[in-house]
């Protein structure tokens, strides 16, 4: 007998050649390329820090690099061209915060900012973006969700057996970089919304995956839900 057909209907694709559309998506493509190209060349700093680790982590900066042309080429197929001028000016604060953290020998602010926080939100939005996503471009958001995973994973078991060591400066690092994150986000909630991504359920995706990443770092349930209501909540305030 075959199964009984799913009661959950697909998702209404945008009008990819719309030109509201369009110009959404080269402000969203651009934050990616962007951000992409960003997390390169944090896992690479992050190789200079850990120079035992230093070839996982410049496998995973080359997988960043990677993804940036991939999703250039998402671009391309649409005839879009990607804003990265705008990218680069939401994405700044972030990255100042990488460095700032580097310049002070903060290596537990790094992995922070670039294994937790960073790979949470791509995992959120890519988990997002992949059912409402053209046709060229679902297949490889698809196996960038599957790298992103392992991304997040690195910072995870670095952290994990030092927690008890730590725990302050993650809540630190965390307490600056969240809110900006989020801030960042706000900035594109209409163009999110064209592309098909509801901002509010990436806000909640985003909570979940980085309640799971601190559990498996060392926090309980009840511990990181308090942490992350205190952030959330200040950032969107």
């Amino acid at each position: 007998m075959s199964a009984a057909p799913s009661s959950v209907p697909a998702p209404q694709l945008p009008h990819f050649d719309a030109p509201a559309y369009r110009a959404a998506f080269s402000r969203i493509n651009g934050l990616v390329i962007v951000g992409e190209g960003m997390a390169d060349r944090h896992f690479r700093r992050l190789a200079a820090l850990l120079p035992e680790q230093r070839d996982e982590l410049l496998r995973l900066g080359a997988m960043e690099g990677r993804h940036a042309v991939d999703f250039a080429g998402c671009g391309r197929h649409l005839e879009v061209r990607p804003d990265n001028a705008l990218a680069r000016r939401l994405l700044a604060p972030l990255h100042e915060q990488f460095l700032e953290a580097e310049r002070q020998g903060d290596l537990v602010g790094c992995l922070v900012i670039q294994c937790l926080i960073i790979e949470c939100f791509a995992v959120a939005a890519y988990r997002l973006y992949l059912p409402v996503a053209d046709a060229y471009a679902r297949p490889i958001t698809a196996a960038v969700l599957r790298d992103e995973a392992e991304h997040l994973n690195f910072g995870e078991q670095w952290l994990r057996p030092r927690f008890a060591a730590v725990a302050e400066r993650v809540e630190a690092c965390a307490g600056r970089a969240v809110p900006v994150a989020l801030a960042m986000l706000s900035a594109l909630e209409a163009d999110l919304r064209a592309i098909g991504i509801e901002p509010q359920e990436l806000v909640a995706e985003f909570v979940v995956e980085f309640q799971a990443a601190l559990e498996a770092i060392g926090y309980g349930a009840r511990e990181a839900r308090r942490l992350l209501n205190r952030l959330t909540a200040r950032a969107l305030s």
